[in-house]
């Protein structure tokens, strides 16, 4: 169970119990714990993989290898899904680094990086039509870095309504690096989520991606409505 402090509590995010903390546009709820199905997806097969493979590539790395990645670890705490920063194990940010280098097609290291996350975008805006026009993100600086690709979650909701959306992202792409602007996801997003539909809401939260070492930067968000040109 996550939240953060506020009359009662700001936010919430998490199961205790049979009681799982959610959000719509009302605000924090309550509602009874469900037990998922089991998604066997290929998206959900190949992510359960990766992660597998990195943890047991953990094991062999040495002592001092584990122990630099858990200072590494201190140093560099993450976001989780409610805006709060917090510490992983070495072992944590080791899978997760390496399992989105797999995911990116790039060999895994296995030390921690040396240098920062790449800068973030200075600016994004998207463009959502599924006819004549463009399905893409917009973004600068461009092109990229040489080393830094553009990493894309996105998420496609059929309501207006629907506001807290961070459970609903999913990686649409990560691009090669030198990536320039516009970057075309309209192929990516119809494998990831089916036939594209007029009027359906489009949410976009992009990162840069360091190619060599896994790291993302903070990320920018734009959304719209998926319009149809004839």
């Amino acid at each position: 169970m996550l939240f953060t402090s506020g009359a009662l509590v700001g936010q919430l995010s998490g199961k205790l119990g049979p009681i799982v903390a959610s959000h719509n546009r009302g605000g924090a709820y309550f509602r009874a714990h469900v037990v998922p199905v089991t998604s066997t997806t290929s998206f959900a097969l190949n992510a359960k993989a990766r992660l597998a493979a990195a943890s047991s590539l953990w094991q062999t790395l040495t002592q001092d290898q584990q122990e630099a990645w858990l200072t590494w670890a201190n140093n560099n705490p993450v976001t989780n899904r409610i805006g709060q920063q917090v510490t992983l194990s070495g072992h944590g940010a080791f899978t997760g680094l390496t399992a989105s280098l797999a995911q990116a097609g790039v060999a895994a290291v296995l030390d921690p990086p040396v240098i920062p996350a790449p800068a973030p975008l200075l600016t994004l805006t998207a463009n959502f039509d599924i006819g004549t026009g463009e399905f893409d993100v917009v973004y600068t600086t461009t092109p990229l870095g040489a080393n830094v690709g553009l990493y894309v979650q996105t998420a496609i909701v059929n309501s207006a309504g629907i506001n807290f959306v961070q459970n609903l992202l999913k990686l649409l792409v990560i691009s090669a690096a030198a990536q320039a602007s516009p970057l075309d996801v309209q192929t990516e997003a119809a494998t990831r989520f089916g036939t594209l539909l007029l009027g359906q809401r489009v949410i976009h939260e992009v990162s840069t991606f360091d190619r060599a070492n896994g790291q993302r930067s903070t990320r920018l968000r734009v959304e719209g409505t998926i319009i149809d040109t004839p």
